[in-house]
């Protein structure tokens, strides 16, 4: 009797082994490995299930569409690297200067004074009186205006005498042009103006300054009809 008690607990005990072991393998069976088209293609839920971005404003977008604005230091080259440097002074040499002058030469007076005139010396008149238009002139510094009018008369081509005058310690001009004194009369000759002024002494006593203007005139009554008097 005993014997078959213990029989049968060894069939119950053998039968609820098999029962478990049977559950133990329906619960570890592995699970199915996802087909790649599933691991590819997307879930149709997956664009409703990202977070929804809102529109940017009209400030953002003119924020992102204009460019930063470049600081001024950047845009602003140095001075110190792109202006060269002013040259020291003291190292350029300075440009000297040439004094000038202008000269003229007119008989024009004589124009108006022609019943006077030598009837020889008709065809040397201008029509306009004009010997030597005013003309800038270089000179040297101590240079006087008789020795201007030499080189002028000389450079020009036109016919020029004078003399020695003890009495004045000064060149006297005789002649220019071929004109010489009392050709339109006894009070006609040469006179030079200064400047707007008729100096009182010989024209080789004269020291030229920079930028004089000087004029020789002819004059066919002392020097009354060209505003100054006899001084050449």
């Amino acid at each position: 009797m005993k014997t078959a008690k213990r029989l049968c607990a060894a069939l119950l005990a053998l039968a609820l082994i098999f029962t478990l072991a049977g559950c133990n393998a329906q619960t570890t069976e592995p699970t199915p490995t996802p087909t790649p088209a599933q691991s590819e293609t997307p879930a149709p839920d997956a664009a409703r299930d990202a977070p929804a971005t809102s529109a940017p404003s009209e400030t953002e977008r003119q924020e992102a569409e204009t460019p930063a604005e470049p600081s001024k230091q950047a845009e602003a080259p140095s001075q110190t690297a792109d202006t060269p440097a002013s040259p020291d002074e003291t190292d350029t040499p300075s440009e000297s200067t040439v004094p000038t002058c202008t000269v003229s030469i007119s008989c024009a007076a004589i124009l108006e004074n022609l019943d006077r005139l030598n009837a020889e010396k008709a065809d040397l008149i201008p029509a306009d009186g004009v010997l030597l238009a005013p003309t800038a002139v270089e000179f040297t510094e101590g240079e006087s205006i008789f020795d201007v009018l030499k080189r002028v008369c000389r450079e020009n081509k036109i016919h020029m005498e004078f003399s020695e005058t003890p009495v004045y310690q000064s060149a006297y001009i005789e002649g220019i042009g071929n004109l010489y004194e009392f050709d339109c009369g006894e009070g006609s000759g040469w006179m030079y103006r200064v400047n707007g002024e008729f100096p009182n002494y010989g024209c080789s006593r004269y020291t030229l300054a920079d930028g004089d203007t000087v004029e020789w005139v002819y004059t066919c009554d002392f020097g009354a009809d060209v505003g100054g008097r006899v001084g050449a």
